[in-house]
């Protein structure tokens, strides 16, 4: 027999595409979806409310997610709730690190319904995951399974408000380039290497992360920065 119903989710995240497709598929599968833009709100969310599973990005401007996974952690509230990190980039060191403070799973963005469906069913089971599903796809072996030209219909529907976020992210990256501020390159291109590829934007995915690897040597190349700005840009305008 499933466990009680509805389960409730918390998605902290700072970026609102990532914190938007999340919401929408949980939802969609009718589970009670709370969501906050940095550690500090999610931290509130989380004690008032103690949900069955967090997602938490560990990458986030001020409190980061590894701080605010310990703090998740360390409270007797919370201690016992599942947390599923996200990050950006595939970094053993981030996936060791957010372990070692006690998070069940580490995934790598770009979010898609496949991989969080892979995630409620390793924290809820199979059987309580299967009840929740549409009944059309209930046995099916992977049910929201997609060809890599494909996505899906959340994906679809949030497109024209990603580009509005990509087109507005990109002016700031602009003036942070032009102003050699490595902290809001770093901040902009986490955002857009972690949500363009559910978006059908993968290869912007890919430039950002060159762009926030080139900021993150010593000396910076800025000429090589320049020129990865001016191909997210072109990317844009496609």
């Amino acid at each position: 027999m499933p466990d009680a119903f509805p389960k409730t989710i918390l998605v902290i995240d700072d970026t609102e595409p990532v914190r938007r497709f999340a919401e929408d598929f949980f939802r969609k599968l009718k589970f009670e979806v709370f969501a906050a833009p940095d550690g500090f709100e999610g931290l509130q969310v989380a004690y008032a409310l103690r949900p069955d599973l967090i997602l938490l990005d560990l990458m986030m401007p001020h409190l980061d997610g590894f701080k605010t996974l310990q703090l998740i952690k360390s409270n007797e509230l919370t201690k016992n709730i599942p947390v599923v990190g996200m990050t950006a980039y595939s970094d053993r060191v981030n996936a060791s690190s957010a372990s070692r403070l006690g998070a069940e799973a580490v995934i790598t963005k770009p979010l898609t319904e496949e991989l969080l469906f892979r995630q409620l069913k390793a924290v809820f089971g199979d059987t309580f995951v299967k009840s929740v599903l549409p009944k059309d796809i209930r046995n099916t072996e992977n049910p929201f399974g997609m060809k890599e030209d494909e996505h899906s219909d959340v994906a679809r529907s949030m497109v024209e408000e990603f580009v509005r976020y990509f087109a507005e992210q990109l002016d700031l990256l602009e003036c942070a380039v032009r102003d050699e501020d490595v902290d809001t390159i770093r901040r902009i291109t986490h955002g857009i290497s972690g949500t363009g590829g559910s978006f059908g934007y993968g290869d912007a995915s890919a430039l950002a992360n060159r762009l926030n690897e080139t900021v993150h040597a010593s000396p910076v190349n800025w000429r090589e920065a320049e020129e990865l700005l001016i191909q997210l840009k072109n990317r844009l305008n496609r």
